[in-house]
């Protein structure tokens, strides 16, 4: 072959070379502008078995999301709601005090999966009533946000009997927070409080909600039911649950794969201490329910003080077992609240035995909540106050095993917080929240007073200790990872190079 031909054959290669210089610089750009959450956090592909689901080993930057106090220095009882687009809503109470009833309800969105959020957004009041609000509920069901929350009169609790202002009011809005439409969701005869709220496959909302006479020493309870099937734009009071009694407390409700309805709520002795949790389901979309009955005769509840009652949640799985979390004071020697977990798989019929869920007794550890992922693993969160005092959010993933999925396997909480909470603050509300997005992903939303008051932060869980920090340090980890990478392959394409001209240059001097 020729000089001319090799030199030819080189300044081809040598255009080659610099092609793949190109790619290889290129690419790490490429791949950290194309990160977001979701690269970030390694999604699992639903229908995956339990062990390849996600794992949470850290939860990232806390994010303050009540960052208006213009009006109010406590913000408690925070809820969140997952669209299907991702988009990301948190609604909380404000209060004067830390340990006051609620003054008004404000909501916040991200439209990033939780890298920035609004300023909040006060909720509006019923028909331009002067209205106090409370308990924040949220939901979202076929592009919209509903938001349920109760209403009352500033003067109900001093006058009781002059029949004032009461309500759940539950906005809708298309997802612009500052938009909503109202309608008054309740028709009792009391005192509104503590609701909950569920839409079933077919878009029919249900409420339930205590109907409480606070003007009787033990505050008699009713819990009631209403129903809209008109995208909650009006409502229809259709039950009442029990007989009237004092200390019932925060009816909660789930439906089953037939969209039958199911109900737990807390009942408190006030005069004589203890308590159980009360069971009821119905068959006809909620027209007529059985009996109440108790499902945790071998709880104790003497302990329990007005900042640690506990909401009992009831959330069905995939396959329709029916789980219950709860707090209470089983381990009595220390007279410690702790987290409880049992199941049924025929309706509520039958129970298993409880599982206790953080893994020691010191101090108090209440306020829990869960949700369930497609594998059907339980996502739990609560308080943790392990010297009775200060306390944060923990996190605790469960999987179930054996041949019936009958053997519970208990994983190490995880501290969602990076502060403490000062335990002067003794009521951050009645509950914090967590719920999963569609990649089973849990976010989670808490009542946090790290600055001296109470506020609200969001945390979402990772499988990467580097996006603790945030995206942008994961994005540059990966950068600098693969740009190393691509360096020492350019050094090594450049020695090649080297070696292929030394090999020509004495080629061309023996010809």
């Amino acid at each position: 072959m020729s000089s001319i031909n090799k030199m030819f054959k080189f300044k081809i290669q040598y255009i080659i070379l610099l092609f793949l210089i190109e790619i290889i610089l290129i690419l790490p750009i490429g791949f950290v502008a194309s990160t977001d959450l979701t690269d970030n956090l390694n999604i699992s592909s639903p229908g995956s078995t339990p062990e390849s689901s996600f794992q949470v080993n850290a939860f990232s930057k806390n994010i303050l999301l009540s960052t208006d106090d213009s009006n109010w220095n406590y913000h408690v009882e925070p809820m969140i709601a997952i669209g299907d687009n991702g988009t990301l809503f948190a609604g909380w109470k404000n209060a004067n005090t830390h340990n006051g009833a609620g003054e008004h309800v404000s909501i916040v969105k991200s439209i990033d999966r939780g890298v920035s959020w609004t300023t909040p957004f006060d909720m509006p009041m019923y028909n331009g009533l002067n209205t106090r609000q409370s308990d924040p509920w949220l939901v979202w069901y076929n592009q919209s946000i509903y938001y349920a929350y109760i209403e009352w009169d500033p003067d109900y609790f001093e006058y009781p009997t002059f029949g004032l202002f009461s309500q759940v009011t539950v906005a809708k809005s298309s997802g612009d927070i500052t938009e909503w439409t109202t309608a008054s969701a309740s028709n009792g005869s009391y005192f509104a409080d503590k609701e909950t709220m569920y839409i079933d496959d077919n878009g029919i909302i249900y409420m339930v909600y205590d109907d409480v006479d606070v003007s009787t020493p033990v505050e008699n309870a009713t819990i009631r039911l209403t129903r809209s099937d008109n995208a909650g734009e009006s409502f229809q009071e259709i039950s009442e649950i029990g007989i009237p009694s004092g200390g019932h407390l925060g009816p909660y409700i789930a439906l089953n794969s037939e969209n039958h309805i199911y109900i737990a709520s807390t009942w408190l002795d006030i005069t004589e201490g203890g308590g159980n949790i009360y069971f009821t389901s119905s068959q006809d979309g909620g027209f007529t329910f059985g009996n109440q009955r108790f499902i945790n005769t071998d709880g104790n509840y003497s302990f329990l003080d007005s900042g640690k009652v506990t909401l009992p949640v009831i959330q069905f799985d995939q396959d329709d077992r029916l789980y219950l979390l709860w707090a209470d004071v089983y381990e009595n020697e220390a007279h410690s609240i702790d987290i409880y977990l049992r199941y049924s798989d025929d309706f509520g019929e039958i129970w298993s035995e409880r599982f206790q869920v953080n893994p020691t007794t010191a101090g108090n550890q209440f306020m829990p909540d869960m949700d369930i992922d497609s594998d059907g693993n339980l996502h739990i969160v609560y308080y943790n106050a392990p010297s009775q005092e200060n306390f944060k959010p923990y996190y605790c993933l469960v999987n179930f095993t054996g041949e019936n999925q009958n053997n519970p396997i208990f994983n190490t909480p995880i501290a969602i917080a990076d502060k403490e909470t000062s335990g002067d603050y003794n009521r951050p509300g009645d509950y914090l929240t967590i719920r999963l997005d569609q990649n089973n992903i849990p976010h989670i939303v808490w009542t946090d007073g790290r600055n001296n008051e109470l506020d609200i932060y969001y945390a979402y869980g990772t499988q990467n200790l580097s996006d603790s920090g945030s995206t942008i340090g994961f994005g540059l980890e990966i950068f600098l990872t693969v740009g190393f990478v691509s360096i020492i392959g350019i050094g090594v394409i450049i020695l090649i190079r080297r070696r292929k001209i030394n090999e020509l240059l004495t080629y061309g001097k023996n010809n």
